[in-house]
């Protein structure tokens, strides 16, 4: 699970972390750097490694928190870079909030369904990028999996966690 260092949405991200737990996923919390994260209310999380050590062929999937700060993380190249990495590994690949626009710029969603924040701007990015954008709350697509904010991150991380289990 990867986590903005400043800003990322623990209403996005507590819930979606609980069901994953729940369902016996193990999760790893990975931001650009090493240290700790801090979300949009000062909770501050301690991250277990850098996005620069995380390797596809390790884990089951790769999951973006939202949150404002995440769009700091649009036009990362090394964040887009294991993005591909991952859908191109058949991996889970996952985003919720304003996270499904690095997918997007990464060309993750070319010719995907996915949903986004609705907001005028994260929409056009999704559809500028080639994927056919729902309206609905979650989307799966195949491994490629978006939610579009907070009130989806249950039931986005139920999806994430049904898809992993479903991949071993």
């Amino acid at each position: 699970m990867y986590l903005p260092m400043q800003l990322f949405n623990e209403q996005e991200f507590e819930p979606a972390l609980r069901r994953l737990s729940l369902a016996g996923v193990e999760t790893r919390l990975a931001g650009s750097d090493s240290g700790v994260a801090v979300s949009m209310s000062q909770l501050v999380v301690r991250l277990d490694l850098t996005l620069r050590d995380v390797n596809a062929a390790d884990y089951a999937g790769l999951v973006l928190i939202g949150g404002s700060g995440a769009a700091v993380y649009w036009d990362d190249s090394l964040l887009q870079a294991k993005c591909r990495e991952f859908a191109a590994s058949g991996k889970v690949v996952a985003a919720i909030g304003i996270a499904p626009v690095t997918l997007a710029r990464a060309g993750v969603l070319k010719d995907r369904r996915a949903t986004v924040f609705r907001d005028r701007t994260t929409v056009d990015w999704l559809r500028q990028a080639g994927a056919k954008h729902s309206f609905n709350g979650v989307v799966a697509d195949g491994n490629v999996i978006t939610a579009a904010s907070s009130e989806q991150a249950r039931v986005f991380g139920q999806a994430v966690a049904n898809a992993v289990l479903k991949a071993r």
